[in-house]
């Protein structure tokens, strides 16, 4: 259904079963007065993250399509008490399409956590930018941690609550040695995807290695696994590059992706040489010990 609109009762025919009794003992639809049904609830929702921009649009465009009459504050609070249902409604949608995935009995009683960074724009004629950092369960679809923050910049040190418990999963802005000496003190595990010169890596005698070199004859499909560490003042930290090498489709469609970003963030720079070359594979580091094969990891 990619790229086609679908009306609103065909939307409601995919939600999971019991959403609306889910509205109600959650808190989302109390009382049947501006909004009658957990339905008109939930249209409210759709038309505030599509054409209703601000709550002060949104209540707007209500009040002349006679819906209801709901003061933008109205609307904001709406919204706000929706947020739990809205969370189980998108854990049980992913449910319903297969998309949970059960703990591998490998992982043993540790729980696997995804960071990541959104840009949020809001507001009516004059624009408000700010930046959500947020990390979740993979398993669970739960939420670990949220912050709104009116400055970028995707780092680990945004987040508090990791433990010795926690594989913390992360993309090409987190893979940095700030990033893996924050979760190392924290007594976390990591498994962090590198962009190409993200950082030195040094073999067992201290001699310089470019990871380019190491991995230049795979095939693929292919995997591997090389012991290297990073040096901060004093010491060198001993990690594992786990790298596995992209199938052709794979490689144009990540080429294609990099292409449209630099499009959109860096006004149509080109792709360098070094991002070619390393989007050829899947590289990330972890500090998880050799008991985790390559694959898993």
């Amino acid at each position: 259904m990619e790229g086609e609109l679908i009306d609103f009762d065909t939307l409601l025919s995919l939600l999971p079963e019991g959403w609306e009794q889910k509205a109600r003992d959650l808190g989302a639809w109390e009382r049947a007065r501006e909004i009658k049904t957990p339905a008109e609830l939930l249209r409210l929702i759709v038309l505030y993250l599509t054409e209703g921009v601000s709550f002060a649009g949104t209540s707007a465009i209500v009040r002349l399509a006679g819906h209801c009459h709901l003061n933008k504050v109205a609307v904001y609070k709406r919204i706000r008490n929706s947020a739990e249902w809205l969370q189980w409604l998108a854990v049980q949608l992913c449910r319903q399409a297969g998309l949970l995935v059960e703990k591998p009995r490998w992982l043993k009683g540790k729980d696997v956590c995804l960071v990541d960074g959104s840009e949020v724009v809001y507001g009516g004629a004059v624009k408000t930018y700010s930046y959500l950092h947020y990390c979740i369960d993979a398993c669970t679809l739960s939420m670990r941690e949220m912050h709104l923050a009116m400055k970028g910049g995707e780092k680990l040190s945004r987040f508090e609550g990791f433990g010795e418990n926690d594989i913390v999963v992360g993309d090409r802005a987190y893979g940095t040695i700030p990033g893996m000496e924050y979760l190392r003190e924290k007594g976390s595990a990591f498994v962090l995807r590198l962009r190409g010169g993200a950082f030195k890596v040094y073999d067992g005698e201290g001699k310089e290695i470019e990871l380019l070199e190491q991995v230049s004859d795979m095939k693929e499909g292919e995997q591997r696994s090389i012991a290297v560490s990073y040096r901060v003042p004093g010491e060198e930290k001993p990690i594992r590059i786990c790298v596995l090498r992209k199938d052709r489709a794979s490689e144009e469609a990540g080429l294609e992706r990099l292409k449209r970003t630099k499009q959109r963030k860096q006004h149509g720079e080109p792709v360098s040489a070094l991002q070619e070359a390393y989007n050829k594979y899947i590289v990330v580091a972890t500090n998880l010990d050799e008991e985790v094969t390559t694959e898993q990891v």
